[in-house]
């Protein structure tokens, strides 16, 4: 008779699973978490926040004769109202009954499917806002470069680092006038997205009809012509001398609006770029006006950073300590860029370098972020085909907000920046 082999016991063993769930994609939130640790918070209403603004100044000087001299007539400063308003923005999670039951206990799963999904959904939304909060103001989270069915090859410097899988996004023409998913009554969601590799593609569910190349992808939810978003980094760091910020015509105050800018012109990173547009604010504002900055950028141009601080001829050791024998080239201290710390993002434009000033960054807050609710419901059931409820229900996060900057020249950015060898 055989001896007893493995497949006849299998039915005995215990299965071992780990009890940690690793998490397999990004879902950074660094500029809005600053923004908020560190910007002034107002709870608004609905009517349009004021920030005024000393932007032109007043006074007539010169030299005049005490002898009986005319002292001529003055002026006096000259001020203006910025304003702004918030937009609401929600994230919606949809769950079956089943999973509830299948994970609410440790006999049954390694973790409670449903509070993990709690905690996941707030993180996920404050990424989402993040990523939104990199734009200009307008929703545009990409620039479509090529089509090959339904993937897009997405236009660097945002590539495909501003949209999520599972995302549902809409798909513009280039000057923000046609809705193409409205116009073709399509809904198109992001299934897959590579924002690693060097050919920056999403692919997507459902490509309306027209789409084309250079056509821009928008988060959900927005409609309309020129639609308006959060007022992101690129909105208030910005040396446009036309259009409009916060409800002020720029060519009105084309100097006072304006962000020191240093055009890179596709070079790589060097100490010389920093320099300078750390000394633009300066010549800006007045020398001793130099506010606490934060140099925000991307993992590009942080590594282009880095290449500098490498490029070394010699290591001096030192004689003593427990780390003595030690050999750092990438150096394990804080890192800055001319004494300004450097805080780096994968959401960040790539091919740019930030110069913040928080302390004039802050919020125009309705609703902070928190459970949608209805006469203190925050969880609401699913209905059938048949009118009845279905095994699932929904919750949602919403927040009503607005970011606003009360003085543009009090930081300074560095654009057009090469992307260093691998990226």
């Amino acid at each position: 008779m055989a001896a007893q082999n493995n497949a006849q016991t299998i039915a005995l063993q215990l299965e071992k699973v780990r009890d940690k769930v690793p998490l397999l994609y990004e879902r950074d939130d660094v500029l809005l978490s600053m923004i908020q640790a560190r910007g002034d918070v107002e709870k608004v209403s609905s009517r349009n926040m004021r920030l005024p603004l000393q932007l032109i100044p007043g006074g007539k000087a010169g030299s005049y004769s005490a002898d009986g001299g005319d002292l001529g007539r003055g002026t006096g400063s000259t001020y203006d109202v910025a304003q702004v308003s918030p937009i609401f923005f929600r994230f919606a999670v949809e769950i079956t009954k089943l999973v509830e039951y299948a994970s609410n206990a440790r006999e049954k799963a390694v973790e409670n499917a449903v509070k993990r999904e709690i905690a996941s959904g707030m993180r996920q939304f404050r990424s989402f806002l993040d990523k939104v909060i990199q734009t200009g103001g307008n929703g545009v989270l990409g620039t479509i470069s090529a089509i090959n069915s339904n993937t897009f090859t997405m236009t660097i410097p945002s590539g495909a680092a501003l949209v999520y899988v599972g995302q549902t996004i809409q798909i513009y023409d280039p000057t923000l006038t046609t809705n193409r998913n409205v116009a073709a009554s399509v809904v198109s969601s992001v299934t897959a997205a590579d924002p690693i590799s060097s050919t920056q593609t999403i692919t997507v569910d459902n490509v309306p009809s027209g789409t084309a190349v250079n056509d821009l992808i928008v988060h959900d939810g927005l409609t309309g012509a020129n639609p308006v978003s959060l007022f992101g980094i690129k909105y208030h760091q910005n040396n446009a001398t036309t259009g409009t910020w916060l409800n002020l015509n720029r060519a009105t105050y084309p100097q006072q609006l304006q962000t020191p800018r240093v055009n890179a012109a596709n070079s790589a990173l060097v100490p010389g770029h920093v320099r300078l547009a750390i000394n633009k604010v300066r010549k800006a504002l007045g020398i001793n006006q130099l506010g606490k900055l934060i140099a925000y950028t991307s993992v590009e141009q942080e590594h282009a950073w880095e290449n500098l601080g490498i490029t070394i001829s010699q290591v001096i050791k030192e004689g003593a300590g427990s780390r003595a024998n030690d050999l750092d080239l990438l150096f394990s201290g804080k890192k800055t860029m001319s004494g300004i710390p450097i805080k780096s993002s994968v959401n960040a434009d790539q091919t740019r370098v930030d110069f913040l000033d928080l302390s004039h960054w802050g919020r125009a807050v309705m609703k902070d972020i928190d459970y949608f609710e209805v006469g203190g419901q925050t969880v609401f059931p699913i209905y059938g085909a048949s009118g009845g409820i279905a095994a699932s229900f929904i919750f949602y996060f919403d927040t009503g907000f607005q970011v606003w900057n009360d003085s543009p020249r009090s930081g300074s950015y560095i654009d057009a920046l090469a992307r260093p060898s691998g990226y």
